[in-house]
């Protein structure tokens, strides 16, 4: 069974929150640290708006700062990743299980 994938790279905020604007994504994995700095922002638009409210957020990010990861986890992201001590395999894990889900 074939699987399809779109897969949209952004490096910023802005280019994130524009994508998000046009497109309606099944699932996002984002990274908390942008070219233009800390991407809680678009975290936070994404939960707020109520058509993307139960879409599954996986974060794959350096940021391994405990209070910072209890404020995203509390914004009902899927699974929080920290770069060097999770591996990417983790990630594709659940996001495998996810999307059978």
């Amino acid at each position: 069974m074939s699987r399809h994938f779109d897969i949209i790279p952004v490096k910023t905020s802005r280019a994130a929150k524009a994508m998000l604007a046009k497109n309606k994504p099944d699932m996002v994995v984002m990274d908390l640290l942008l070219e233009d700095g800390a991407s809680f922002g678009v975290l936070e638009d994404l939960r707020r708006a109520h058509a993307n409210a139960a879409m599954p957020v996986v974060v794959f990010s350096r940021i391994d700062n405990l209070e910072d990861i209890e404020q995203v986890l509390s914004m009902g992201v899927s699974g929080y990743f920290v770069k060097g001590k999770d591996t990417i395999n983790d990630v594709h894990n659940l996001l495998l299980s996810l999307h059978h889900s």
